[in-house]
């Protein structure tokens, strides 16, 4: 019999791609004859979806399943097999690996779910479908039902030579706006109880020869970004600085995006990535929590003084982005607690901080003794915290509002000088702010809609003003934030400013005759004067922006965007070339 088997993958977003099918498919492309590909979002239509399975013309339909698609994936084994009762329906991936006996009961349509690693047990179970291996019973790694009774196989040892799985994105054609997924190791020296890692004893690596090819190769390639999924890269720190230093020598455009452990970083990998260029780098650093009992009880090793020393030293490189993740809802960790874990976090002043809620994952530690922490969570995907002994439902909506604002305020990054302005002129510590800011949005309804940019700019600046006496510098920063990262000069009415008009030729005169004073002249070396208008912008403030210290006085500042969308500024006193007295 001819079977082809198809190889689906349902991604969270359009952007996103499957690093499992592409590593099942290049393992058993030399062994199976036909073997495809297609990727879809939690987004696509339902009915798209199933009629891209049907024309696949493919009778064995194998889905990677996560939390974010599982739900998706059983309507659809349901659907497939009402359209080609003679499919065959794989599952594999974490969400189906540890509850496969009530998985299989609850789903009649589901044939075969693959537990572990995918590589090898799926090229054994397509042998036995094409009836190339005979006896089911000898496919290690696979659980199935056979007269009304779930049975599994023997548990499949791991891969331990990394190296013979080829590389998963020999065509990359199909993902130039797409984040590529990569890892170099397997596994994680940690044991934190609310991720699945720590059922995973043990850590792989791929060789570092086949590390560097595959590098090479996205370099080469343009990828734009690269996201790591190893769970802590720099476990190995002799490692991780070799890999970094190859990335920086090759000299390309690709973004390296890294999950590391921030209390492992020592002077050798600092040193190293102090020389690396602007946007090369992005870290993700999970804390999730700085309350040692909480610490202690999920087993995660950390130390926060020596992480947040490592990440202030990367943060003042200037030359990479860091992204620090907190977990609300973990055992131990009260209201009260938590404010204390988000302020130790948010004054490190990263470039993102991600406020998440814990997950009770199948096959986790959290998720076994759930019933003696007392936590209430969801039981469908994907399964996050109601309540805890520590922490109540209310509390943890509370702290959900809190995540929202988080996200479109400071994790934009269009708010930073405002923020900042905010919390220390009138806030005891951030976690305040984001608190009695979040009343506010359920006292005016803001919650029930989306708002633009214009529409968060707005409501900030009624809600300093309505709780605070009214201030000249607050309207001078929040000004320079818009400038800085709306893309346009139309300011929100709601913003004093100054009369532009009466000095708009004197400025325009300035620019094209002063480009020597200017601090970034040499980007208009090949330009005609009289088109760099086009390119540069102005606006007046009311207090010296650039030095807020010094003495009150106006300020003129220049502005130029760069190809990258980025701004260069510079400030000169106003009457260094217009007299307001004079006038």
């Amino acid at each position: 019999m001819h079977n082809k088997f198809l190889l689906t993958a349902i991604n969270a977003k359009y952007i996103h791609s499957n690093l499992a099918v592409r590593y099942i498919k290049e393992y058993c492309k030399s062994s199976i004859d036909s073997v495809s590909i297609k990727e879809f979002s939690i987004n696509d239509s339902f009915n798209n979806i199933l009629k891209e399975i049907y024309n696949s013309g493919c009778n064995v339909i194998a889905f990677s399943c996560y939390i974010w698609n599982i739900e998706l994936v059983l309507k659809l084994a349901r659907s497939i097999k009402k359209i080609l009762p003679k499919s065959i329906i794989i599952l594999g991936g974490p969400e189906v690996s540890y509850d496969y006996t009530d998985l299989l009961n609850s789903n009649p349509d589901v044939d075969f779910i693959i537990a572990g690693e995918g590589e090898l047990t799926f090229l054994d179970l397509a042998k036995y479908i094409n009836e190339e291996i005979s006896e089911l019973q000898s496919v290690d790694g696979i659980a199935y039902k056979h007269n009304n009774k779930v049975y599994l196989n023997k548990i499949r040892r791991q891969i331990d030579n990394l190296d013979i799985i080829p590389f998963p994105y020999v065509d990359i054609s199909q993902l130039q706006n797409k984040i590529i997924y990569y890892e170099t190791s397997r596994g994680c020296p940690f044991n934190c109880q609310y991720c699945l890692s720590s059922t995973i004893h043990g850590i792989r690596f791929f060789s570092l020869e086949r590390i560097k090819s595959d590098i090479a190769f996205f370099v080469k390639n343009n990828v734009k970004q690269v996201k790591l999924v190893d769970r802590t890269f720099n476990c190995d720190k002799k490692r991780s600085i070799e890999i970094i230093q190859y990335i920086i020598d090759l000299k390309g455009n690709t973004n390296f995006h890294f999950e590391i452990a921030a209390d492992l970083i020592d002077n050798s990998f600092l040193e190293v990535l102090s020389a690396a260029p602007e946007g090369l780098f992005q870290f993700e650093i999970g804390v999730q929590s700085t309350n040692t009992d909480t610490l202690y009880e999920i087993k995660r090793k950390m130390n926060f003084d020596k992480v947040r020393e490592n990440v202030l030293k990367i943060i003042e490189f200037n030359n990479a982005h860091v992204h620090l993740d907190l977990i609300a809802g973990l055992p131990y960790e009260s209201f009260d607690s938590f404010k204390s874990s988000f302020n130790a976090v948010y004054n490190i002043k990263a470039d993102m901080l991600q406020l998440g809620f814990l997950k009770l994952l199948k096959g986790s530690g959290i998720r076994k003794k759930s019933f003696e922490y007392s936590i209430e969570y969801n039981e469908h995907p994907p399964y996050e915290v109601l309540s805890t002994k520590w922490m109540s439902y209310e509390e943890l909506l509370k702290l959900k509002n809190i995540e929202h604002l988080l996200d479109i305020y400071h994790n934009s990054g269009k708010f930073r000088s405002s923020l900042d302005y905010i919390i220390d002129s009138y806030y005891s510590d951030a976690f305040s702010f984001y608190y009695s800011f979040s009343d506010y949005w359920v006292l005016k309804n803001y919650y029930d809609s989306p708002k633009s940019l214009s529409d968060l700019c707005v409501i900030l600046y009624e809600f300093i003003t309505s709780k605070h006496s009214s201030s000249l510098e607050f309207n001078e920063i929040i000004k320079f934030d818009w400038i800085l990262h709306s893309g346009n000069n139309n300011i929100p009415s709601i913003i004093k400013r100054y009369n532009h008009a009466i000095i708009k030729e004197v400025v325009h005169y300035f620019i094209k005759t002063s480009l020597d004073i200017l601090k970034f002249a040499n980007s208009f070396i090949n330009i005609d004067a009289k088109n760099i208008l086009k390119y540069v912008s102005f606006e007046v403030f009311f207090i010296n922006i650039a030095y807020k210290d010094k003495a009150p006085e106006k300020t003129l500042m220049f502005f130029l965007k760069s190809e990258q969308g980025n701004y260069k500024s510079m400030t000169i006193p106003l009457d260094s070339i217009y007299n307001e007295d004079k006038q």
